[in-house]
């Protein structure tokens, strides 16, 4: 067999004779492939006055036996931007804000929101996930 497959060098660099790295895409290299995409609703209950820190949170089953990699954006139900899973240092703030987290095991993608604020409403945020698949080792 020849060379074959899509290849795509970075600017100022002849695909036919630059080396891996000089390349932006190759399929013959591995690479992740999107095995599952979509978008859940997750609540938050209103403040109860217990304390802050209230949480909302959502299992996305996707079955691989491995923890994959994953994306995750998260919007609030009146928001106009979406933010990273993780992308907003807690440690730092005080007083009211909002976190969004995700981790993976073997079966799901499990994703949260978490407020600390007082006397707070419940709300609703979407979760917008991609899961990642090496089919090379499945």
């Amino acid at each position: 067999m020849g060379d074959y497959g899509i290849k795509i060098s970075k600017p100022g660099y002849d695909i036919k004779t630059t080396g891996l790295q000089n390349q932006v895409f190759n399929s013959s290299a591995n690479s992740l492939k999107i095995w599952m995409t979509g978008s859940s609703n997750i609540s938050v209950a209103a403040w109860d006055g217990s304390g802050s820190n209230e949480k909302g949170t959502v299992d996305i089953t996707h079955s691989l036996g491995y923890a994959p990699f994953y994306l995750c954006y998260f919007k609030l139900k009146h928001a106009t931007k979406l933010w990273l899973q993780d992308s907003l240092d807690i440690s730092m703030l005080t007083g009211n804000y909002i976190d969004g987290r995700a981790y993976s095991n073997n079966t799901n993608l499990h994703c949260g929101i978490w407020v600390n604020g007082n006397n707070l409403d419940a709300w609703t945020a979407t979760v917008y996930y991609l899961i990642f698949i090496d089919k090379a080792i499945t």
